[in-house]
């Protein structure tokens, strides 16, 4: 189950700095799911980190 995810829309792969999270209030909500948010109009990287209920987490990164 995922407890967080966080959100960089301009990522250097060097610094995860979170423009977007999403952290249901209450343990038995869950995250949204989808998200729309602003990038720069220059070419850019998005960052994507989810955090489960374990404490595990990867990211993904997407090229815009």
């Amino acid at each position: 189950m995922i407890d967080t995810v966080l959100i960089d829309n301009n990522y250097d792969a060097k610094t995860f700095h979170i423009v977007y999270s999403d952290v249901p209030e209450r343990k038995d909500d869950l995250a949204k799911g989808k998200y729309e948010l602003e990038v720069p109009k220059s070419k850019t990287k998005v960052a994507v980190k989810i955090i489960d209920m374990l404490g595990e987490e990867v990211i993904n990164v997407f090229e815009l």
